[in-house]
């Protein structure tokens, strides 16, 4: 029987008056919000590699007359799972940082390594042998990047030097041949991250041995909360860094005036929609989504001042993606010159002002986060700031 007005407004009012605890405040993050994300993820990703799934489905209609609204199907399915994938990149801590974070980069591994195009080329050769294992195979060449490789670049012509041997007769194959192998080791390579990612799911929930418990442990509060810091500050090593800094050449790593070849989901240009994600996920994790969170943390620690600049500033990132209507691949080609490369910087330092460098403003909106981060929220929380994010190369 649903609720009435009056019990609703009651079970509100309730909410509204009860006191923050930490504890509160960590039960809520796990059970609305960590555990629900990874959940979604094994959903979607075991409904992607399901063989009655897009993907099967695609890789059947393969030179028939359903093959376009297959492909259609199929690449809006990955979207979908990706920008699922983007939501647990902002809380890589317990099961997912486990060995070398080995779950985790089974279903993407962006952050660790760039895609191995000829490596998958050589993978989709092999897949055609009877005692092929995608699981013997680099992640370079798994996980959803590799998954859009395959999906959504028309060019079948493979990316391996001249002199490997498994793809010197590659391109002679006819396109239809080449697709479905394609599309075959697709369906390996889905299946493998569907089960990791069913595997961060158990490892959070199961009977007797889950990292939950762990991680809700009274006594542990403070490695939690710092767990937890670890997570968001993806925001910064992650998103600031990997996905912004570098390819627009602000970050040190890219010795150019850009490095357009490590932009995030070239084939599928939703590099944008990933940051996206990203940024929503982190804000619902800060703000607690319908319960407590950072916010609430701080504003106890009696700083409100804090809780509302993250707040307005996490959400003018958001506010500002959805405003750009260039993908980020197509920004970072334009920074071809010394003169570009300067606007860039810029639009980086002043990210208020307009301009059609759009994705280098919201590299300076990102920083102003990540700033308030390693100063107030570890200074207000307690935390340390993680490895690799105390001082910027930008």
């Amino acid at each position: 029987m649903p609720p009435t007005a009056d019990t609703g407004q009651q079970e509100e009012d309730e909410d509204e008056t009860q006191e923050f605890s930490t504890e509160a405040m960590l039960l809520n993050l796990v059970d609305a919000v960590i555990v629900p994300n990874y959940e979604t993820l094994a959903e979607r990703t075991a409904d992607f590699a399901a063989a009655d799934g897009p993907l099967a489905e695609h890789c059947a209609a393969i030179g028939t007359d359903a093959d376009d609204a297959a492909t259609a199907t199929v690449q809006d399915a990955w979207r979908d799972a990706m920008a699922t994938v983007q939501a647990t990149e902002m809380h890589v801590f317990g099961p997912a940082a486990d060995n070398s974070e080995a779950l985790r980069k089974r279903i993407l591994s962006y952050a660790d390594a760039p895609l191995s195009t000829c490596g998958v080329d050589i993978s989709v050769v092999l897949a055609g042998e009877a005692d092929f294992d995608i699981r013997s195979r680099a992640l370079s060449q798994r996980g959803y990047g590799a998954i859009e490789y395959l999906l959504f670049n028309d060019d079948l012509t493979h990316t391996c030097a001249p002199q490997v041997p498994s793809t010197a007769d590659w391109n002679d194959l006819d396109a239809s041949e080449r697709r479905l192998a394609r599309c075959t080791l697709a369906q390996d390579i889905a299946q493998d991250a569907a089960e990791a990612a069913a595997d961060l799911v158990q490892n959070w929930l199961a009977d007797g041995d889950d990292y939950r418990a762990t991680f809700l442990d009274p006594e542990a509060t403070g490695d939690a909360l710092q767990h937890l810091t670890d997570g968001i500050f993806a925001l910064d090593l992650l998103v600031k860094d990997r996905k912004l800094g570098i390819p627009t050449g602000i970050h040190d790593d890219c010795s150019e005036t850009a490095c357009p070849e490590l932009v995030e989901s070239p084939y599928a240009a939703t590099s944008l929609a990933n940051i996206r994600a990203n940024a929503a996920s982190f804000k619902t994790l800060f703000e607690g989504g319908e319960g407590f969170g950072f916010d609430d943390f701080i504003v106890n620690e009696e700083f409100p001042d804090v809780a509302e600049r993250f707040r307005a500033n996490t959400q003018a990132l958001v506010d500002h993606i959805d405003g750009i209507d260039t993908p980020l691949g197509e920004q970072v080609l334009a920074i071809e010159s010394e003169d570009r490369a300067t606007e860039c910087m810029n639009a980086f330092a002043n990210p208020d002002t307009p301009t059609e460098l759009s994705a280098c403003s919201l590299l300076g909106l990102v920083k102003r986060v990540t700033d308030d981060l390693k100063i107030d929220f570890v200074a207000i929380v307690g935390v340390s700031v993680p490895g690799g994010a105390q001082t910027d190369n930008d």
